[in-house]
């Protein structure tokens, strides 16, 4: 889906601010401008990168999840064209955002909780890997050098300075 994608488009064509970035899990290849988990961190800075990405990816998917219970059109596969599946995602993010500004609650269902049952506490990442090839993976070097600028502190404190992912 990303590879056919206009935000694809809108990053490669440098369209998009260099210090702006999307996270992806290990199924994407690593770019300079989609950020990935490492498979096999050692420790310091590359675990302290992944647990940050793994935090900030669980937001994100909560914030999906919160979205797919209020809506249950967005459950399974919308069947629309995609301009029109935009406008049906937007209207529901502003309905959402509504909602919580006048504190409706959300329905609950069974299950929801830790929708991908990604528990591990060590920022180790359990995606499966799909190998894409050296021309793919062209945002290593770039992720191994954001990895030690923004998170070369033990406690991951780099990533508190604003300039994390």
């Amino acid at each position: 889906m990303l590879s056919e994608s206009g935000i694809r488009q809108l990053f490669e064509r440098r369209y998009v601010p260099a210090n702006c970035h999307l996270l992806g899990d290990s199924g994407y290849p690593c770019k300079p401008w989609l950020l990935t988990p490492y498979l096999q961190p050692r420790q310091g800075p590359q675990l302290n990168y992944n647990r940050a990405h793994k935090t900030t990816r669980a937001v994100v998917e909560r914030g999906i999840g919160q979205l797919k219970r209020r809506f249950h059109v967005l459950h399974g596969e919308v069947r629309l064209r995609p301009e029109k599946v935009s406008k049906v995602i937007i209207a529901c993010a502003i309905l959402h955002n509504i909602c919580k500004v006048r504190q409706i609650a959300e329905p609950l269902e069974d299950g929801d909780e830790d929708e991908d049952g990604d528990n591990d506490e060590d920022g180790g990442e359990e995606d499966i890997h799909i190998p894409q090839g050296n021309r793919a993976q062209s945002g290593l070097p770039y992720r191994a050098n954001f990895t030690n600028l923004h998170f070369r502190d033990a406690d991951g404190a780099g990533a508190a300075d604003g300039n994390g992912v």
